[in-house]
């Protein structure tokens, strides 16, 4: 491992941090020290709203080619609503997505909680460390790329990379028996080299995440699923609520989309539209 530290100069030029994920040229100095010089251009820019009551978006890795949800089916229950949002900012960020449904040995139906999401167009892997289920499948989804692993706390992401990728030893903890709320172990994101020619960067896990800047007729681009119905739509701007003729509530209605799907959604064009009204 080699330390850097950043040249006074850079630090002037540059505007924000350095990123996971970042390729830099460094300038190795004749007592040794080595220091950042330069953020080459980066091909894609993670971001999502600063948490809690801050304001604005915080920039969370950089050159990412792939972003892995990684959600659990019990200890910390399934919550299909989050799990909508980690994929919304993939969406957003035009990046694509791998849903990956953990702890499936703690539930003897662990696949009720994929269907919305295949019917979607996301890959979806089923995982269980003890089991040692899926790993082969999602191993293959990570060799050769730079991928993020996000989602909720305590779903079980470190221990899905050390199971991975032996060697790491990233720490682990139980989830909360108060509750069944998840607790961090991961504290910032960190890359790790994987396989051959791949790398992943652990993320510490969040209890809320949210979308920044989009216009509410932009919600429905971060839903594959309705972006594939709109067309359909008798109106060419239809918000996929109650207006008559809309191809989307009316798959609703048939069982085709996942009415918890459509429900995140109303929950994030809320948010947006209250958003807009404060600008």
């Amino acid at each position: 491992m080699l330390e850097a530290t950043l040249r006074g100069r850079f630090k002037l030029k540059h505007k924000g941090p350095v990123l996971v994920g970042d390729c830099v040229q460094m300038h190795e100095h004749r007592d040794g020290s080595t220091t950042i010089e330069e953020v080459m251009p980066r091909t894609s820019l993670l971001r999502r709203r600063a948490p809690g009551k801050s304001k604005g978006v915080r920039n969370l890795a950089a050159n990412v080619q792939r972003i892995v949800v990684v959600g659990a089916v019990r200890q910390p229950d399934w919550e299909p609503n989050l799990i909508d949002r980690f994929l919304a900012i993939a969406e957003v960020n035009n990046l694509p997505a791998t849903l990956v449904v953990n702890k499936c040995d703690l539930d003897c139906d662990p696949g009720r909680c994929a269907e919305a999401y295949r019917h979607a167009g996301y890959l979806v892997v089923l995982t269980s460390v003890p089991e040692q289920r899926g790993l082969d499948d999602l191993r293959c989804v990570l060799e050769g790329h730079i991928s993020l692993f996000t989602g909720p706390t305590g779903v079980g992401k470190s221990s899905l990379l050390n199971a991975l990728q032996p060697g790491l030893r990233l720490r682990t903890a139980d989830v909360s028996r108060k509750g069944g709320s998840g607790r961090h172990t991961t504290v910032a994101a960190e890359m790790f080299p994987f396989g051959h020619d791949g790398f992943v960067v652990d993320t510490p896990g969040l209890r809320d995440v949210g979308l920044w800047g989009l216009d509410p007729q932009e919600v429905s681009a971060a839903f594959p699923e309705f972006t594939a119905l709109s067309t359909n739509c008798r109106f060419d701007n239809c918000r996929h609520l109650e207006e008559p003729g809309c191809a989307v509530v009316e798959a609703v209605a048939k069982g085709e989309v996942a009415e918890t799907r459509h429900t995140s959604y109303r929950r994030l064009l809320d948010e947006s539209a209250d958003a807009a009204r404060h600008r």
